[in-house]
């Protein structure tokens, strides 16, 4: 419950999430890392796949966003008051002020914020299984783009390369 509150907010403050990754991926990042030690070595090829599929999580990221932002709004909570909340539950020190209406609207956004999850993660999978590869790879490729200051040069030289041709 914890990890999917902090997805939840991590998705609400951020756009697209850093590196690309599925809504839970950065709940598994300690699974990555211990791949990523090992498996380090990313082919153009498969650096080509990556931002591929990068590019398209992003685009699902931000329709899931803009579906969650109206969730929580239509819920008669603000975006920033959602977080606010959200924030001060996960953390027992952080000090909000919150009257059981908006606890009782926060929890049924939450709520709906849960079934959408499923179907957020199968999206992202196929998206990356559709461009060749697997979620434990495309995992192990983002958490090698966050270490690997020349990866990323390759990495963003790729991605300008396909914004001006597409």
């Amino acid at each position: 419950m914890i990890t999917f509150k902090k997805n939840i907010v991590t998705l609400a403050l951020t756009g697209a999430l850093v590196g690309g990754f599925s809504l839970t991926a950065a709940a598994q990042q300690t699974q990555a890392a211990a791949s990523v030690k090992t498996q380090t070595d990313v082919s153009v090829a498969e650096l080509n796949k990556f931002a591929d599929a990068f590019q398209q999580v992003q685009v699902e990221n931000q329709a899931a966003q803009e579906k969650m932002m109206g969730i929580i709004k239509n819920e008669g909570l603000d975006v920033e008051r959602f977080t606010e909340i959200q924030k001060a539950q996960m953390n027992p020190e952080a000090k909000v002020e919150a009257t059981d209406e908006e606890l009782k609207m926060h929890a049924a956004v939450v709520t709906e914020l849960q079934k959408m999850q499923p179907e957020l993660e199968s999206k992202m999978q196929e998206i990356i299984a559709d461009h060749g590869l697997t979620l434990d790879r495309y995992k192990a490729v983002a958490m090698a783009l966050q270490q690997d200051k020349s990866l990323q040069q390759k990495f963003q030289g790729i991605l300008m390369k396909k914004q001006t041709e597409g």
